[in-house]
């Protein structure tokens, strides 16, 4: 039985609980491997699984804890914190600029349409009608 359980080179997280077989540990982006401090009672033994070069994001660390026939497996969830920059610069394309003139006719007919739209808004409104 795994009596008490300390990684001295990250965060666990709840603290450990002998009922608890699942935690959470965050390390620095330096730590490629927890060092782990456990204490068992007499008679087991402790194998660590998947405890080297742990990348960077999330990673699964398993303490098994063996006695005769019995295993019981801790399950560590590791994050390794990364300082690489979550957006990647390298992929953004340059800003097109677009150097287009309008032609000469546009602004008098954008004016020209204006105006007879308002000409028309304002003849139906005023409108005499014939009785």
């Amino acid at each position: 039985m795994l009596n008490d359980l300390e990684i001295l080179n990250g965060e666990l997280s709840p603290e450990f609980d002998i009922y608890n077989d699942i935690y959470s540990v965050t390390i620095t982006e330096d730590v490629d491997e927890l060092v782990i401090d456990y204490e068992v009672s007499d008679g087991y033994i402790v194998n660590i699984v998947d405890n080297k070069d742990l990348a960077a994001g999330e990673n699964s660390v398993y303490l098994q804890v063996i006695k005769d026939e019995e295993i019981n497996t801790y399950t560590l969830l590791v994050y390794k914190e990364s300082s690489e920059p979550v957006f990647n610069y390298e992929y953004i394309p340059e800003s097109i600029e677009v150097e287009e003139e309008l032609p000469e006719y546009a602004v008098p007919l954008i004016i020209g349409s204006c105006f007879l739209i308002i000409l028309i808004v304002f003849l139906l409104l005023f409108k005499k009608r014939k009785s």
